[in-house]
C-alpha cells in the first residue's frame, strides 16, 4: 500500500519566514532618531543633561520635560538640574515643563516623563539680533512629534548637526540691499547658498565645521563680489577658492584681506557717518567711497555632531 504523500510546506515556511524577516528589518532598521529621550532612571537623566550640554551654544534651543501631570514634569526638570555643574546650569532654564497633554505632536503618552527639544520662537530676550534668519532641521533632534524638529539660529549660534540635517536660510532686511549668502568649511572651501538648487539645504556633512556668513551691503562690496565671481556657475556646489578668498581668514580675524576692501561692522549696526570735524575712521574709506559698507553680518556655525551621525 502506497505511503501517503505528504504536502511539502518548505515553500510556505520559507515565504513565512522571509515576511517575518521583511517585518524585522522594517521595525529594526528604521531610524531610531528623532525619539523623545526618556527619563527614567540616573542615566538617563545624566544622559539628557549630557545632551543638552551638547547643545548648549545653540541659544534657541529649548527642551520639553514632559510627564503625566506638570507637578511630575516640574520634578523631574528639578532632578535634572542635579546633573549639572555650577557653570552648566544656566541650561536649566532651557527646560520648560509640559504634561503630556500640553506637549505638542505627542500622540501616545509613554509611562515616564520624556525629554524632546523645541525651539525657541520669536526674538530672545537678550543678545543681537539679525535680518537674516536661518531654521535648522534635523532628524537626529530628539523629537516627541512624528515630523523632524526644526531649530532657528541667533547670531554667532554654534549648532551640532548630523549628516541628515538642512537649513533654510531667509532675508526680512532691506529690498535694495546687496544680499551675500555663503557658507565655508575649510578655509577657501566656500558654496553660494543663493545659487542653491533646493530650498532645503543640505549640510556639508563632513569633518569639518561649517560657517555660515551672510551679509547686507548698502552697495556691492568688492571682497564678497570676488567670492560671487569665483562661484560663478557653480549651482550652489562648493568650491575651492583658495586662501585669497576664504571666509575664515579674512573676516574671523586669521588675516587682514579683506581689509581693503570693505568695512566689516556688527551684526545689525548701521556704518556710523562721519560728522564734520570728526576725525576719519580707522577702516579704510575705500569701502565707503565705494557704497561697499556693511549694513550688517550675521555668522553661524554647524558643527558635525558624530555623536548622533555614527
Amino acid at each position: 500500500m502506497p505511503m501517503p504523500v505528504q504536502p511539502d510546506n518548505r515553500a510556505d515556511s520559507a515565504k513565512a519566514t522571509l515576511a517575518a524577516l521583511a517585518f524585522s528589518i522594517v521595525f529594526t532598521a528604521a531610524p531610531s532618531f528623532g525619539a523623545p529621550l526618556p527619563l527614567a532612571t540616573d542615566a538617563d537623566f545624566a544622559a539628557v543633561a549630557a545632551r543638552m550640554k551638547t547643545y548648549s551654544a545653540a541659544s534657541r534651543v529649548r527642551w520639553a520635560i514632559s510627564a503625566r501631570t506638570r507637578g511630575e514634569a516640574n520634578a523631574a526638570v528639578a532632578r535634572l538640574g542635579f546633573q549639572f555643574d555650577p557653570s552648566d546650569r544656566f541650561l536649566l532654564a532651557r527646560a520648560n515643563a509640559y504634561s503630556f497633554d500640553e506637549t505638542p505632536g505627542l500622540e501616545t503618552a509613554p509611562s515616564d516623563p520624556i525629554a524632546s527639544m523645541s525651539p525657541l520662537v520669536g526674538q530672545a530676550a537678550s543678545g543681537q539680533a539679525c535680518s537674516w534668519q536661518v531654521w535648522v532641521t534635523d532628524p537626529a533632534f530628539p523629537s516627541a512629534g512624528d515630523n523632524p524638529v526644526s531649530v532657528p539660529l541667533a547670531p554667532f549660534d554654534k549648532l551640532p548637526v548630523s549628516a541628515a540635517a538642512t537649513f533654510r536660510v531667509g532675508h526680512a532686511g532691506l529690498l535694495q540691499s546687496h544680499l551675500y549668502a555663503f557658507d565655508e568649511t575649510k578655509p577657501g572651501a566656500i558654496r553660494d547658498l543663493a545659487t542653491a538648487s533646493n530650498v532645503n539645504i543640505s549640510v556639508a556633512g563632513g569633518p569639518e565645521d561649517e560657517i555660515l556668513v551672510l551679509a547686507s551691503s548698502r552697495g556691492a562690496a568688492p571682497y564678497f563680489e570676488s567670492v560671487k565671481k569665483g562661484l560663478a556657475g557653480s549651482n550652489g556646489e562648493r568650491r575651492d577658492l583658495g586662501r585669497k578668498l576664504a571666509l575664515r581668514d579674512n573676516l574671523l580675524g586669521a588675516g587682514r584681506g579683506i581689509g581693503a576692501n570693505i568695512q566689516p561692522v556688527g551684526p545689525n549696526m548701521v556704518v556710523a557717518r562721519n560728522e564734520a570735524g570728526a576725525k576719519p575712521p580707522t577702516a579704510p574709506t575705500e569701502a565707503v567711497a565705494d557704497g561697499g559698507a556693511l549694513i550688517e553680518t550675521c555668522q553661524y556655525t554647524l558643527i558635525p555632531d558624530t555623536r548622533v551621525s555614527q
